[in-house]
């Protein structure tokens, strides 16, 4: 049996080498809005707990979906590679993709700052995506690692929108390489896990915070194949079934935010994956505040 963990939106928090000149335009509010609203939602001390319960499980892989950061600044990525120092995983068993926070302003990236900090959790074990991340970040993506049974393909939802929303988009450059690789021989006969930030299905409403092109990634999945789309974006636990190829569906599991400190429905968890004998069951494992730890509140075969 192969163990998938899936953590998402951490949010970590950091203002190591933060000059005033950083804080500027969407920056600006977002910043606003951390002192005010965010830290009060999102607390360290529970990413440290689940850090804690992370390494009592072991799972033989870790997939992080995005929003490690707030504001898309080194500080904040510095503190999420501490964090992932400390589970003692070595990079080839943690793969990482952005959120639409770590693409918060257009220069971040430009410079692709994201991927050259992150790299190591991005190499590629099949080719189909660009290597070079100057120039156009998303043109690495999609990658795809395989790992015992799994195939984990990157995707990349997350734009500099230039505005105050929240919403994603895969692009058409892109699309069509994951159509490919999801297609290749070496993939295809995998577990194949599609990682992506934004839900490819709408639960919540509001196109400024949605993925727009989901109807096209949908499409693609249809025609191409997948066992498994994992998400973040929406800060709880969501699901449902796309339609793939030969009448099969194709399971899309959202998990709640790694630090939110809300109701016990929302609050601080992440997500195991036993893969095995043809089957796969969630295992869902959150913050219990009445006895300040982690147990396991959810386990339901998917597939």
């Amino acid at each position: 049996m192969f163990r998938l963990a899936h953590v998402t939106d951490p949010h970590f928090r950091g203002f190591d080498g933060l000059t005033l000149g950083a804080l500027a335009g969407k920056r600006a509010i977002g910043f606003i809005n951390l002192a005010v609203n965010r830290r009060r939602h999102h607390k360290t001390e529970l990413l440290a707990a689940l850090g804690e319960d992370l390494r009592a499980e072991a799972p033989d892989h870790l997939a992080l979906t995005g929003d490690l950061s707030n504001l898309s600044l080194e500080g904040e990525w510095r503190a999420a590679l501490r964090w992932l120092e400390q589970q003692g995983a070595a990079p080839s068993t943690v793969t990482v993709i952005p959120g639409n926070h770590d693409a918060y302003v257009a220069e971040v990236v430009r410079a692709g700052a994201f991927e050259k900090l992150f790299g190591q959790f991005q190499t590629a074990d099949v080719d189909g995506a660009a290597a070079a991340v100057d120039g156009d970040a998303r043109a690495r993506y999609p990658f795809v690692r395989l790992r015992g049974p799994l195939a984990l393909i990157g995707v990349n939802s997350c734009v500099a929108t230039g505005d105050l929303g929240a919403w994603g988009e895969v692009g058409a450059a892109q699309l069509q390489r994951l159509e490919s690789v999801l297609a290749r021989v070496e993939v295809a006969r995998c577990v194949r896990v599609v990682l992506v930030h934004h839900p490819p299905v709408l639960h919540k409403g509001g196109e400024h915070r949605n993925l727009r092109d989901r109807a096209a990634l949908t499409a693609v999945l249809a025609r191409a194949g997948a066992d498994l789309v994992l998400h973040g974006h929406d800060h709880r636990d969501e699901s449902a079934v796309l339609d793939g190829p030969w009448g099969r569906g194709i399971a899309v599991i959202g998990a709640g935010s790694a630090s939110y400190a809300g109701a016990p429905e929302r609050r601080s968890r992440y997500n195991i994956y036993e893969i095995g004998d043809g089957a796969i069951t969630l295992v869902t494992r959150a913050h219990v505040e009445a006895k300040d730890r982690f147990e396991e509140v959810r386990r339901a075969k998917i597939a």
